[in-house]
């Protein structure tokens, strides 16, 4: 036991270490927004490390598929699945929605202070957005045309109310509102899913695990899963199917509502530390033929030889197969890059108080890792073309670029950088923040970075969403 202590608490000043000279970031895993989450969680849980755990609520098996409801199938619209240029839908620090295209302006769309996030269609011609009251608790879900016209209401605070909890909340009264969690166009067409969560009056998290499709043209919303059958979803890139994730396992469903495949992966209740439950976050293939996945130990802070595991599942209902396991760093992952070949992780390297690791490379042919660097690093992002990746330097905190196989690296021009995304392998968008001051800037590997927007010296966190040719 005294050997435990002296880990944690060497967690604990790693972590804290990281933290001290970041700043909060805000989607594919781990981000360094995940990065961060996860340190302050396992911060929290070392401080009560010495006292006795809970044991994490088993989770409940699930219904057969012939307990299981088929929800109600209607066509879905197929639209245009990409825009001609680059489109943003962006919400500044003062809570407010703009639109920008390449070919273009800035415009300002919705001016109300109240936007919390937002969410562009594939083709970019619609964006839908939640709005929040100062308090948190009147939350609705919007829609308007990427142009600023049309602006309706699809999901009203007393819709949220109004819809069924999960089985497992047994006093609804404990309920102070109830609120969007995982929003996301399905792909291909302009009918929106999301999933909700309730707000208590008091610590923890608990999401209902239902599953809504609103189409944004007519307005129609509909019930696809009731509360308890579904789970954080992941939609293939045609858009013919969907991942639905629990804490311990990972069905395949069509959006259309019919051939579940239950249970395709089940694994451990993975031990986060914090009120969050982990759910894996699989990565499709390109032309939707199969997923895959990578598992962490079921306690990241446990026996330090535990390894992550990497799957490959199959879409004809089929089990999945271990692929290859891996040793990590604690509380980290094996990163799948979007070939679902190539992967990277990192490694502990020496004491755990000096904060050192190793970021290396491998793919799933067997071959030996690779060495890319060391240092107090995290890794953030792949590139589309699986070559290219980002990853954050946390003493000073920079961004940087790198390639793999090849030396060198490139440091974003505007640090510190936050919310990076890869637009392709060439051009990124990210955040600089200076000082209280917010912009949105775009660069490429060859070129400076040049400022979209100014985002605001508010109190919120600004963020965006894109879409691509």
């Amino acid at each position: 036991m005294h050997g435990n202590k002296q880990i944690l608490i060497a967690v604990v000043m790693i972590l804290l270490t990281s933290l001290a000279c970041s700043i909060p970031f805000s989607n594919n895993g781990p981000t360094p927004e995940d990065i961060s989450a996860t340190a302050a969680a396992a911060i929290s849980a070392t401080l009560t490390a010495m006292a006795p755990v809970e044991v994490p609520t088993a989770i409940p098996d699930v219904e057969t598929p012939m307990d299981t409801p088929i929800p109600e199938t209607t066509p879905t619209t197929v639209v245009k699945s990409k825009p001609d240029q680059l489109r943003l839908a962006m919400v500044d620090s003062n809570q407010n929605l703009s639109s920008w295209q390449e070919v273009g302006s800035l415009s300002l769309i919705v001016n109300t202070g109240d936007v919390s996030q937002a969410v562009l269609s594939p083709d970019g011609e619609w964006i839908v957005f939640t709005r929040t009251s100062p308090d948190g608790i009147d939350i609705s879900l919007w829609a308007i045309r990427f142009d600023g016209s049309d602006e309706k209401i699809l999901v009203s605070h007393a819709d949220f109310l109004a819809m069924p909890l999960h089985p497992d909340i047994t006093d609804p009264s404990t309920v102070l509102t109830i609120a969007p969690y995982m929003i996301e166009f399905i792909p291909g067409t302009h009918t929106v899913a999301f999933n909700t969560y309730p707000q208590f009056d008091g610590p923890g998290f608990f999401d209902n695990k239902d599953l809504w499709y609103v189409n944004v043209e007519t307005d129609e919303r509909r019930s696809f899963l009731s509360p308890s059958q579904a789970g954080h979803f992941f939609f293939s890139p045609d858009g013919s199917q969907m991942a639905l994730v629990t804490p311990n396992q990972i069905d395949l469903l069509n959006t259309d509502g019919s051939n579940r495949r239950f249970a395709v992966l089940s694994y451990d209740f993975v031990l986060t530390y914090s009120e969050f439950a982990y759910h894996a976050k699989p990565i499709w293939s390109a032309d939707s033929s199969f997923l895959r996945v990578a598992i962490p130990p079921q306690d990241p802070l446990g026996d330090a030889t535990a390894p992550v595991k990497i799957y490959h599942i199959p879409t004809d209902g089929s089990m999945a197969t271990l692929l290859t396991s891996v040793v990590v760093a604690p509380l980290d992952n094996a990163m799948l890059a979007p070939d679902t070949n190539h992967f990277a992780f990192k490694e502990q390297l020496g004491d755990p108080a000096d904060n050192q690791f190793s970021l290396k490379f491998a793919d799933l042919s067997g071959s030996t890792p690779t060495e890319f660097t060391t240092g107090s690093l995290g890794f953030g992002a792949w590139a589309p073309d699986s070559s290219h990746f980002y990853f954050i330097n946390w003493n000073p905190r920079t961004a940087l670029i790198g390639q793999v196989g090849a030396p060198g690296v490139i440091a974003l021009d505007a640090n510190p950088a936050i919310n990076f995304s890869w637009v392709t392998s060439d051009r990124y968008l990210f955040i600089y923040q200076s000082g209280a001051n917010y912009q949105l800037r775009i660069g490429t590997l060859s070129t400076a970075s040049v400022e979209i927007a100014s985002l605001g010296s508010g109190l919120g966190t600004p963020s965006y969403d894109f879409v691509s040719p």
